[in-house]
């Protein structure tokens, strides 16, 4: 009888086995892997640009700005009058030798200029003036600096006398816009204008090449320009490059040092995703400032003190997509222009010592490096299928390489989970190729083959644009076939479009779309994407279809795979292996897989397995507090479940800087935090909140309606000691 209710037993559980198999299989094959598309919003105008400052996005199409919160709500929209212009092309040069007589090279990119803080975004507009002319102009005029409240509300808007530089309908002057501690600062013209929050223009600082660098003091440190060669478009191009002289001012705009380094600094080139962080010279991280030289960094102490200098090959700088990552890492390219392919990559550490033997970089397929975040590169590559039929798309595989171990973590090939096919009309070509690409097709059939043609070719397309985010890696995909020429009408395509979240090269969620992305905003774990078509979109992790992938994988683990943990249990103590990550762990408490796996020099995928088995058996515990990273502890009641907690939060470095203050200077405020952490205050109120939901920090409130934050009692003296022990362990 009992072998009956076994036999029974288990064909039950086949059944629901099957049955979920079933389930997630349908999940697949309808678009959508463990996603929930929180809203998607009316059609507006295609959106070029989306910006996300804690909950709220903002959208920018042309002169209007819309603003959404979390839940996908129109909170406000405001057009900016069309004299203005918000939504500026800019002509990017990434050095004098882009400056050719009789015309220019660099990169075209179209991005409002903004900054957010405290609730207010901050919008810098100009003229709109365009020039006829094949030459260079440059048009004496004003820029203006607009403050919109969190409803909508222009608070305040600041004239500023400026020289624009212009290009066909492009700009070649440089200008930024930053906002922290009450304070805005604003890069236009060679100079540093400070406005406080009320509009009121403080000071300028001129003689300025590059925006400047704030400190937690409000101390500003900048570098002084000198003139390009005046030969270049015969002297009408007032382009200056950074020299030699590095000068620091107080937070009322008083000179309190000048050094001149002996060699100048040279500006570097950054990709538009990342501009925001790190388009300022010098750079500034931890209290030291770094400037570029032509084959190294030079370091200064913010007294104007040479700390180090670096000597690499000519013709070094800045990684373009990922300058520096969140340890004070820096990672620089040398090109070698003989053989673009050999080229090179140097990590340095915050003193200026070598991080890693030079890594090979290739240059010439640089192209494929879509965006770089905290040491680890992210490579596309696009394979075209070996058939020539329409319905088949190429291949596109997403890898990201870590570049101080000079490794391969993982690989993710994009699955093609929904194949369309339409006829193309004006209105589909415009919706896939977008508004300018499409009329050049169009017009180049019409051109190439006025009177059609009797057969067609099919061309591929394929883009994939990567966001790195918190322990995970957003990516929009567009990939496909179409007949040319085109015959409006009558020619087909086929493709396959959207976006997904991809962690540890594992694919958390996925929704397949109709148009292409055109922009991506990361906002609280929340991913805001702009299509084609003119739609905004929120997506995020679904629990409910995470929960149902995960009791398949448990009955898989628990029915399936018991016997091999059951052996693996039994020779638990004799695998080498496993005992130096055990020992690691309990020598680094609260550590996190990949630290791990680098600190004892073993393949993450292994460590993976000894972690797992070391779970199982109850000899680890794991730990989640702050929502960013699982981190593994002895479990021998060695740290309570509170001390667990409070060491996740100290491991990570902002956080422990954020308690470290508050330790330090208790009961100040966001702004306080922000100013003397330089931290934006949206990052700063992230921060505060993982901790006040843990209870660690506590809140009173202020006149005016801020709160000042401090370490509950019964955590100060907890706090305290994991500082300590964290500075021995180092």
């Amino acid at each position: 009888m009992s072998m009956k209710k076994g036999i029974l037993f288990e064909a039950v559980i086949a059944l629901v086995i099957v049955f979920l198999a079933f389930a997630i299989y349908a999940m697949i094959s309808t678009s959508t892997t463990a996603a929930a598309v929180k809203w998607t919003t009316p059609t507006y105008d295609q959106p070029g640009y989306m910006y996300a400052s804690g909950d709220i996005l903002y959208s920018f199409t042309g002169n209007s700005i819309y603003a959404f919160d979390s839940d996908g709500n129109a909170a406000w929209n405001l057009t900016i009058p069309d004299n203005w212009s918000i939504s500026s092309e800019w002509l990017r040069l990434k050095d004098t030798g882009d400056i050719l007589v009789g015309g220019f090279t660099g990169n075209t990119e179209v991005s409002p200029t903004v900054a957010s803080s405290d609730g207010v975004l901050y919008v810098l507009a100009r003229p709109n003036i365009t020039v006829t002319s094949a030459e260079i102009a440059t048009v004496n005029n004003f820029t203006q600096v607009f403050a919109i409240s969190k409803d909508g509300i222009i608070l305040w808007s600041v004239p500023l006398e400026s020289k624009l530089i212009l290009y066909g309908s492009s700009s070649l002057d440089t200008v930024s816009i930053h906002a922290s501690g009450g304070r805005v600062y604003v890069f236009h013209d060679y100079q540093e204008t400070v406005i406080d929050s009320s509009g009121h223009v403080l000071f300028t600082i001129s003689n300025v090449s590059d925006p400047a660098t704030v400190d937690e003091k409000g101390n500003i440190y900048a570098v002084e320009p000198v003139s390009s060669d005046p030969v270049l478009e015969g002297g009408a191009y007032d382009y200056r490059v950074p020299s030699s002289i590095v000068n620091a001012y107080d937070s009322s705009g008083k000179l309190l040092w000048t050094r001149d380094i002996g060699e100048p600094v040279i500006r570097q080139y950054l990709r538009e995703d990342i501009r925001e962080q790190f388009d300022s010279l010098p750079l500034y991280k931890y209290g030291s400032l770094y400037l570029p030289l032509k084959d190294g960094i030079l370091a200064m102490d913010t007294g104007g003190n040479v700390i180090w200098v670096k000597r690499l090959n000519e013709s070094t700088q800045l990684l373009e997509l990922m300058p520096m990552d969140s340890d004070g890492n820096f990672y620089l390219e040398h090109v070698n222009s003989a053989n673009l392919s050999a080229s090179s990559l140097y990590v340095l550490s915050g003193d200026g010592s070598a991080v890693s033997e030079p890594v090979p970089y290739d240059e010439y397929h640089s192209s494929g490096y879509k965006a770089g975040k905290d040491g680890v590169l992210y490579y596309v590559a696009s394979e075209p299928s070996n058939n020539s039929s329409l319905d088949a798309l190429a291949s596109l595989k997403l890898t990201a390489y870590d570049v101080r171990n000079a490794s391969t973590l993982w690989s993710y090939t994009i699955p093609t989970y929904k194949k369309s096919t339409i006829t193309l009309d004006e209105t589909s070509v415009r919706n896939i190729f977008g508004p300018y690409t499409s009329g050049d097709i169009l017009d180049g059939s019409q051109q190439r083959y006025p009177y059609g043609s009797l057969s067609s070719r099919v061309y591929g397309q394929s883009d994939v644009i990567v966001l790195p985010s918190e322990g995970r890696v957003y990516l929009s995909y567009a990939d496909y076939n179409y007949e040319y020429p085109i015959v409006v009408g009558q020619s087909q395509c086929v493709y396959a479009m959207g976006v997904a979240a991809v962690n540890g090269g594992r694919e958390e969620w996925q929704y397949s779309t109709d148009s292409p992305v055109t922009a991506m905003a990361d906002g609280n774990g929340n991913l805001f994407y702009s299509t084609m078509d003119g739609t905004i979109s929120a997506a995020k992790f679904d629990p409910a279809t995470g929960l149902t992938i995960s009791i398949i994988a448990y009955l898989f683990i628990r029915f399936i795979a018991v016997g091999a943990v059951s052996r693996a249990r039994s020779r638990l103590d004799k695998n080498e292996n496993r005992n130096v990550v055990l020992k690691f762990i309990s020598e680094h408490p609260g550590s996190t897989l990949y630290e791990i796996a680098r600190g004892i020099d073993m393949n993450l995928g292994t460590a993976r397995y000894h972690v797992l088995i070391l779970g199982i058996n109850h000899r680890i515990t794991s730990q989640k507090a702050d929502n960013k990273y699982v981190r593994f502890f002895l479990n021998s009641n060695t740290f309570s479940k509170e001390e667990q907690v409070l060491l996740s939060f100290i491991k990570r470095e902002p956080t422990r800087k954020v308690l470290g203050m508050l330790l330090e200077k208790p009961g100040r405020t966001n702004v306080d935090l922000s100013r003397e952490l330089n931290i934006a205050e949206s990052t700063i109120s992230k921060y505060i909140k993982e901790l006040s939901s843990k209870e660690i920090i506590m809140k009173e409130p202020m006149p005016g309606g801020r709160f000042a934050y401090s370490i509950r009692k019964e955590y100060v003296e907890r706090v305290a000691m994991a500082l300590e022990s964290l500075k021995c362990a180092a």
